[in-house]
């Protein structure tokens, strides 16, 4: 992958220099990308594949299979055994600095209700916003 100089914060005198960014930004183009780029050569390493339809789906298929969503910089680990999600965490974890949020509850305007029984997805309040949006305030 190359990266160049945004736009209009182009340094003549270095032209191929770039600042090496600690934490991505927000609103920079290619932070996202890189991101991408960086998680997906990763999990290669680690015995994940691509899906073929969807590029932000990883599967791993050995006894237990393990999927990992990824959407820019949300992860979601799936799987039947928790020995394998806790060894993928570890993995990614000592790779990639990044918190352990534990039990799933939202995702992408998605709310997960776990029951003894059931896992149940809800997307009320991401419909409630579409039909009654919030005015702004005069």
């Amino acid at each position: 992958m190359y990266i160049v100089q945004p736009s209009g914060f182009e340094y003549n005198i270095h032209p191929k220099a770039v600042y090496r960014l600690k934490k991505p930004l927000y609103g920079l183009t290619q932070a996202p990308c890189a991101w991408h780029s960086k998680i997906t050569q990763y999990l290669h390493q680690i015995g994940f594949k691509m899906s073929k339809s969807d590029n932000s789906l990883y599967v791993r298929s050995n006894s237990s299979p393990i999927v990992i969503i990824l959407y820019m910089d949300d992860l979601v680990i799936g799987g039947d055994h928790l020995v394998n999600i806790n060894e993928v965490k570890s993995l990614l974890s000592s790779k990639f600095k990044m918190p352990d949020m534990k039990e799933l509850h939202y995702f992408l305007g998605i709310k997960v209700i776990r029951t003894p029984a059931d896992i149940m997805i809800s997307q009320r309040h991401y419909i409630l916003n579409l039909l009654y949006p919030s005015r702004p305030k005069p």
